[in-house]
């Protein structure tokens, strides 16, 4: 199998290549997967959009892929469609398709980890189909992030955000807010849930996301949150809830939770 990687570490297509016997068809290659810059919502089958700058770059430089190929494309909004690469624009070649978000969305709130933990945080969150994120300071957040830099910092995270969702083959991208403190972060439409040491099991709880319309994990950095951060948020209305008996790493906490709320709430069986 060979794999185009992305930037990011992500890879928006593999192609199977096979030796299959004579007189047996051979495995249908997967085309490439990309984010683009346009709004395909307004968009008809045969028109053709020019690229950005930045696009084409990542098409004909990141991906080496020459006028003439075959590729699916995005808008991040839920749109897709076939297309072919003509030079310095798309074709398209196909129906758009509206793939609707799945309810309840899902939401992590991940608290500032060590060094580049959260690109991996990233990556894990859109491949199991989180539909935001929400970067959040903790009082035990040993990164304290430069507000001179912050605009150079969300055009990474978006980076790594597209990557993952070409990888991932998902129309929607998710938007990366924060960082945001811990008590900014419930809203009336949303159930809460604080990850913490000892509080009862998420699956325990299942009744309260029955009909939220959106749920948040909220997951600590190194260490965790602070029993006190995890008593203010539990009186402003939020739950405390465990990820199992092993103590887990922060960069994997947010996967191992957005997991079981993706099934429980039946998001993987729609």
């Amino acid at each position: 199998m060979t794999c185009r990687r992305g930037p990011g570490g992500g890879s928006p297509g593999c192609a199977t290549r096979s030796s299959a016997e004579p007189g047996r068809p051979s495995p249908v290659s997967l085309i490439p997967f990309v984010h683009l810059d346009v709004d395909l919502g307004v968009a008809a089958d045969g028109e053709r959009i020019g690229l950005s700058p930045a696009d084409h770059h990542h098409l004909t430089t990141v991906l080496r892929l020459g006028s003439g190929a075959s590729v699916e494309v995005a808008d991040g909004r839920g749109a897709s469609a076939a297309a072919v690469l003509i030079d310095g624009s798309i074709e398209l070649a196909g129906p758009i398709r509206s793939r609707p978000r799945p309810r309840p969305q899902l939401v992590l709130a991940q608290a500032l980890p060590k060094g580049r933990k959260l690109d991996e945080v990233l990556r894990q969150a859109c491949e199991l189909g989180v539909d935001e994120v929400r970067v959040l300071d903790s009082v035990r957040s040993v990164v304290r992030l430069d507000a001179g830099k912050l605009d150079r910092i969300h055009r990474r995270w978006e980076a790594v955000v597209r990557s993952a969702c070409e990888q991932a083959r998902r129309p929607h991208r998710p938007q990366v807010l924060g960082p945001l403190p811990l008590e900014r972060l419930g809203r009336d439409d949303e159930v809460l849930l604080v990850a913490h040491p000892g509080a009862p099991g998420l699956p325990t709880v299942a009744e309260a996301w029955t009909e939220a319309e959106r749920l948040v994990l909220a997951v600590g950095p190194e260490g965790g949150f602070t029993d006190e951060e995890v008593a203010d948020a539990v009186a402003a209305g939020a739950l405390a809830v465990g990820l199992g008996p092993s103590v887990l790493r922060t960069e994997h906490a947010g996967a191992a939770g957005l997991a079981v709320l993706a099934a429980g709430s039946g998001r993987w069986g729609s």
